[in-house]
């Protein structure tokens, strides 16, 4: 289980840094044009592997059709990107990279609604977390800056995306989900591009290390390594390990972007880091419930 814990460390290691490639992106061109780039590139570059690799036989069967499977995980995936890369045209990426890391509280908390147990260290550990999205992302004056809200909501969608894969990676092959997911999100950004922005050549070969860099190494090879770890790891779990995303997504800002914390987002930082970290502790199980809603396996 070593290798694949060692996976998802590499995989929050290059989402973290991606946060640099993302913010320059913006100076040439814009979210949905930059998404539909960096998706498409991501799939591209796993075609090979599709094509030359044996998979072997999922654990689990299902009713699900692999074409709805992988629309749900490029939906989820879009969604969060976009609000994500977004975001970032009117919040740091310091701040952003902190906030996204809430998805690793919400994925025990929505999983409540999925049959998986709530513990007590579960809920102290949102409270601390929330907290500390209050003092990165709350002024002084009680204002809450639009990018803030928009990298929140991104949250949300990956940890819908990270419970949602904790199914379909024992159901389907991961490098078959990667790539549709990829295949998904470019189709869906693209069409956003198309409708709101420009898209310019020149533009595109301006940012073309951005879009190099997160589509090859942060979609086409962390998203793959976060199936296949996910394969053989619980989702509370990967999670944590996801979650150091917000340590080298910070280090990024600062070493890069010049990107200074003040005392008041260092509390919220703090903040953060022990509630991400509490949560992981054992402890009794506060309630469990039938799940709201399942697909049928079989």
């Amino acid at each position: 289980m070593l290798k694949y814990r060692l996976l998802l460390v590499l995989t929050a290691a290059i989402w973290g840094f991606a946060f640099v490639a993302q913010v320059v992106a913006m100076n040439d061109i814009g979210p949905f044009t930059f998404s539909a780039a960096r998706s498409f590139i991501g799939a591209i570059s796993l075609l090979p592997i599709l094509l030359l690799k044996h998979s072997d036989p999922p654990p689990k069967k299902t009713n699900l059709p692999r074409w709805l499977a992988i629309a749900i995980a490029g939906f989820f995936l879009c969604s969060g990107t976009l609000l994500q890369q977004i975001g970032l045209l009117y919040t740091t990426a310091s701040k952003a990279s902190f906030i996204t890391a809430t998805y690793i509280l919400m994925v025990p908390v929505f999983g409540i609604f999925l049959g998986k147990a709530l513990c007590r260290n579960h809920a102290v550990g949102a409270l601390l977390a929330m907290t500390g999205v209050y003092f990165l992302s709350v002024t002084e004056a009680f204002h809450i800056e639009t990018g803030d809200i928009l990298v929140f909501l991104c949250a949300i969608c990956f940890s819908m995306h990270i419970l949602y894969l904790d199914y379909a990676s024992q159901r389907y092959a991961p490098i078959q989900i990667a790539a549709g997911q990829f295949f998904v999100c470019g189709l869906i950004s693209l069409t956003g591009a198309l409708a709101l922005e420009s898209i310019h050549p020149e533009a595109l070969l301006a940012a073309w290390w951005p879009i190099l860099y997160t589509g090859l190494f942060s979609t086409g090879v962390a998203y793959t390594f976060q199936i296949v770890g996910q394969k053989y790891l619980p989702p509370t779990e990967c999670s944590m390990i996801l979650s150091l995303e917000m340590v080298f997504g910070g280090l990024s800002g600062f070493l890069f972007l010049n990107e200074a914390m003040s005392s008041r987002e260092l509390i919220g930082v703090c903040c953060m880091i022990i509630g991400v970290f509490w949560s992981q502790l054992p402890s009794p199980v506060l309630f469990q419930i039938r799940p709201f809603f399942s697909f049928r396996s079989h």
